[in-house]
C-alpha cells in the first residue's frame, strides 16, 4: 500500500525526493517526456521542465530575420545636429547570447536550457474529495545538484512526498529564480499571485520563469511536467545599421512603469500607474566598424522589463561621447509602443555623423487622383560631401522635383496652380545639395487599383556609405468604387457650379513694362477668337493691360446629357476657352500683373474644372523670334479620366458621403440652375452661383 505524507510541513530525517529534472529548455513537453527517467512511473513526486514550445529561449534577436521591426525612432540632441536613429526589433522568447554548460549568473542574464537557476520553488495546491484543502501540499524548493546542467540532471528538495491516492488531486505552481529581489510570493493557497517592483540597477533584475499546471490526480505516479515561461520582456541596446567613433556613456529607459502583479492562474499582468528610470552606465567605446547587431549592453547588463504598453511620456536615452570628446545626450519617445510578455526587444541604435538631414513635414493621406504633394525637408550644411537623395519605394508612381529647380519659372507657377504637368513631374530619384529648408513636390500618378497604395520616401547622404535612410510614409487612397465609378475619397471645398456671371465679373491686370508684357502677348494669341479677353499696349514705353470679362464668356448651351458626366465635364471645362483664362490668370500673376480689384468669387474655380485639375496635362510652348518661350497647359480629352458625374451617376459614388453634390448636367431654361444630388435621396435644379460640395468620379479601368 502506497503512503502519502500526512504533514506536509514534517521532515523526513536523512531523506530527500529525488527529482528527476531532464532540463530541456529549448524542447516541448512531447521531446521531454520521450526520453530518460522522467516518464518512468513512480509513487513520490517528481518533475520532468522544458520551455513553452511556443518561446524561443536562445540567440539573440542579431537580424532582421530573429524578429520584426516594431517601430523606428530618431533621437535628437537639444545641443547640437547629432542624430541617433533607433530601431526597435522584437524577437520572441527571452534571447540569450549562449552559455553552454553555465548556470545563470547572479546578475540580469536571461536564463535558458543550458544556463537555468540551480532551483525552483514549487507549490502543490491541494484538494480533497473535489474540496479545497487550506493548506499546501508541497511548498518547498528543487534544486539541483548535478555537475552539470542539461544532462539529465538530478534534482532534489528536503522531504518526500508521495502520491496520496485517486481521491486527492493537485495544481502545480513553480517559479524560479527564487531569491529575485522585490518579488512577494503566494501566504497561503488563497493566493496565486506574484507581486514584483523591478529592481533600480540591471545586474538585479533577474528573467523570472513560470510554470502551472492543470488538476492532477493524486495516484498519477508519473513525473509532472513543468513548462516554463517567461514573463517579464528582456530589453537590450545593440548596434544598428551605423556607428560613429567615440563611446556610448549610457543608456536609459525612463518614464516605465516598475510594479505590478503576476496572476499565475490566468497568466497576465496588473501593473500599477508609477513610473520611474533605469539607466546603465556602459562607457563603451565605438570604433565605427562595428557590426550590424553587435551588442551594446551585455548579456548580464539586459534590461528585465514588466511588459506594458509603455505610458506616453516613455523615452530612450543615449548618452554620446563623440571623437571631439564632446557630450550628446540623445532622447526619443518610446510611448504607446507594447512590451510584450516573454519577449526580447532589441533597440538597435545608428549614430550617424554629425549632420542634420530630415524630413519637416509630417505624413497626409492623399488621394486617389493625381496628386502634387509638397513636403520640406531640411539639410543642414555639415552634410557629407555630394549632398542628399530622396528616394521612393514605388519608382513607377512617385517623382521629385525640388522647388525652384523646374525648366522655368513658368513651370513653377503652373504647377504651384495646381496643373499635374506630364513630362515636368521630375525624376523618381532626386539628388541635391541644397541646404536649409528645402521644399519638394511630389508627383503622384493615380491609384485607380482597388487597393490602397502604401509609400515610403527615403533620405540619406548621396556620398557612398551604410548611411541610416530616413523614412516618410503616407498612404494613397483607392477610389471607393461602385457600379463600375470610383469616386475621390478626400472632400476638398465646395465651389459654385459658374456659368452665371454678371457684369461684376469683370478684371484687368497691369503687367507695367518689360518682359511680362512681351510673354503676355504671346500667352493671348490663343483667345484671338474669344471677345471676352482682350489686350491694351500701346508700345514699350507705355503699361501692357490685360482684361477678362467673364459675362462675355457666352451663354452656355451643352453639357446637359444626363449620364455621361465624362462629355459633359468637357464640354464645360473646354468651354470658350475658359481653361486657357484660368492658367492665363494663374501666369499673370507670376509675371507681377497688377488687378484693378478683387472680383467677389474667382471666376476661374467652378465645380467642373475644379475635377478636371485631378488629371495631368501636357505642356504646349509659344516662342517668339527673340526666344522667349511661355508655357500652355494642355488638357488632352483623353487624359480626362475624372470628372464631374452626370445627374445619373451622382447616386454611385459610395464614400460616407451628405449633403448636397454638384453633377455635371445643366438645366438651360433658363440658364441659371444646374442638377445637384443630394446623398440618399435624389436630384434637383440648384442655383449656379452656390458654392456646394464637389467629388470628382472616374470609370474603373
Amino acid at each position: 500500500m502506497k503512503v502519502h505524507k500526512k504533514n506536509p510541513s514534517w521532515m523526513a530525517g536523512g531523506m530527500a525526493t529525488m527529482l528527476l529534472c531532464t532540463l530541456l529548455f529549448s524542447c516541448n513537453n512531447e521531446d521531454f517526456l520521450e526520453s530518460g527517467n522522467p516518464e518512468k512511473a513512480c509513487d513520490n513526486i517528481c518533475f520532468g521542465i522544458s520551455s513553452d514550445k511556443n518561446v524561443q529561449t536562445r540567440g539573440y534577436a542579431g537580424s532582421d530575420d530573429e524578429g520584426y521591426t516594431a517601430d523606428r525612432f530618431v533621437l535628437r540632441s537639444d545641443d547640437s545636429a547629432d542624430t541617433l536613429c533607433v530601431r526597435a526589433i522584437v524577437s520572441e522568447g527571452i534571447n540569450v547570447s549562449g552559455f553552454e554548460g553555465e548556470q545563470a549568473l547572479t546578475r540580469a542574464t536571461p536564463v535558458g536550457k543550458d544556463n537555468f537557476y540551480n532551483k525552483f520553488h514549487v507549490l502543490a495546491y491541494w484538494s480533497k474529495n473535489g474540496a479545497p484543502v487550506d493548506q499546501f501540499y508541497m511548498n518547498t524548493n528543487a534544486s539541483n545538484v548535478a555537475a552539470s546542467v542539461g544532462t539529465g540532471a538530478i534534482w532534489s528538495t528536503e522531504q518526500i512526498y508521495y502520491w496520496p491516492g485517486a481521491d486527492h488531486s493537485f495544481q502545480f505552481y513553480a517559479w524560479a529564480p527564487t531569491d529575485a529581489g522585490g518579488l512577494t510570493t503566494p501566504s497561503s493557497p488563497q493566493e496565486k499571485s506574484l507581486a514584483y517592483t523591478v529592481p533600480e540597477a540591471a545586474a538585479d533584475q533577474k528573467d523570472i520563469v513560470v510554470a502551472t499546471t492543470d488538476e492532477i490526480q493524486g495516484d498519477n505516479n508519473a513525473a509532472v511536467p513543468l513548462t516554463f515561461k517567461h514573463i517579464c520582456t528582456a530589453v537590450r541596446f545593440a548596434v544598428g545599421s551605423q556607428m560613429q567613433p567615440g563611446q556610448i556613456k549610457s543608456v536609459a529607459l525612463k518614464g516605465v512603469k516598475n510594479a505590478g502583479t503576476y496572476d499565475m492562474a490566468a497568466d497576465n499582468w496588473s501593473l500599477g500607474d508609477a513610473t520611474v528610470n533605469f539607466s546603465q552606465t556602459l562607457n563603451k567605446e565605438t570604433t565605427g566598424t562595428e557590426a550590424n547587431g553587435d551588442a551594446i549592453t551585455t548579456s548580464e547588463g539586459t534590461f528585465m522589463m514588466l511588459p506594458q504598453t509603455l505610458p506616453a511620456g516613455a523615452t530612450v536615452e543615449v548618452v554620446f561621447v563623440n571623437a571631439n570628446n564632446e557630450d550628446r545626450t540623445l532622447t526619443a519617445s518610446i510611448g504607446n509602443t507594447e512590451w510584450k510578455m516573454g519577449t526580447t526587444v532589441t533597440y538597435k541604435l545608428s549614430i550617424t555623423p554629425e549632420y542634420e538631414l530630415e524630413f519637416v513635414s509630417q505624413p497626409e493621406m492623399q488621394d486617389a487622383h493625381y496628386v502634387i504633394y509638397p513636403i520640406t525637408i531640411k539639410s543642414g550644411d555639415k552634410l557629407p560631401a555630394g549632398g542628399w537623395t530622396l528616394t521612393s519605394n514605388d519608382a513607377a508612381n512617385v517623382t521629385f522635383v525640388e522647388k525652384d529647380k523646374f525648366v522655368n519659372n513658368d513651370v513653377q507657377a503652373l504647377v504651384d496652380a495646381g496643373y499635374w504637368l506630364d513630362g515636368y513631374n521630375g525624376t523618381s530619384t532626386l539628388t541635391s545639395t541644397t541646404t536649409g529648408e528645402v521644399q519638394v513636390y511630389v508627383f503622384l500618378k493615380e491609384n485607380a487599383t482597388e487597393a490602397d497604395r502604401n509609400i515610403t520616401l527615403s533620405l540619406k547622404p548621396a556620398a557612398q556609405g551604410n548611411y541610416e535612410a530616413k523614412e516618410f510614409s503616407f498612404t494613397q487612397y483607392c477610389p471607393a468604387w461602385n457600379n463600375g465609378i470610383g469616386v475621390e475619397r478626400i472632400q476638398d471645398g465646395d465651389y459654385p457650379w459658374g456659368f452665371s456671371w454678371d457684369s461684376n465679373m469683370k478684371i484687368t491686370y497691369n503687367l507695367g513694362r518689360g518682359l511680362g508684357p512681351i510673354l503676355a502677348s504671346l500667352y493671348i494669341k490663343i483667345f484671338v477668337n474669344y471677345s471676352y479677353v482682350t489686350s491694351n499696349w500701346g508700345g514699350v514705353w507705355t503699361d501692357f493691360k490685360v482684361t477678362i470679362d467673364f459675362s462675355k464668356v457666352g451663354t452656355l448651351t451643352t453639357a446637359t446629357d444626363l449620364n455621361d458626366g465624362n462629355k459633359n465635364t468637357w464640354e464645360l471645362y473646354s468651354f470658350n476657352g475658359l481653361n486657357d483664362a484660368s492658367a492665363l490668370m494663374a501666369q499673370i500673376e507670376s509675371w507681377g500683373g497688377v488687378p484693378d480689384k478683387t472680383l467677389p468669387a474667382n471666376p476661374s474655380e467652378f465645380a467642373a474644372r475644379a475635377c478636371a485639375m485631378k488629371n495631368k496635362y501636357s505642356v504646349q510652348t509659344e516662342t517668339d523670334i527673340t526666344g522667349n518661350t511661355v508655357y500652355l497647359p494642355v488638357l488632352d480629352q483623353a487624359n480626362m479620366v475624372w470628372y464631374l458625374p452626370a445627374q445619373n451617376e451622382a447616386a454611385n459614388m459610395n464614400d460616407n458621403l451628405s449633403g448636397d453634390y454638384w453633377t455635371s448636367t445643366a438645366i438651360t431654361d433658363p440658364g441659371t440652375t444646374a442638377y445637384k444630388y443630394t446623398v440618399g435621396g435624389s436630384t434637383s435644379p440648384e442655383d449656379r452661383d452656390s458654392a456646394i460640395h464637389v467629388r470628382a468620379v472616374r470609370q474603373k479601368p
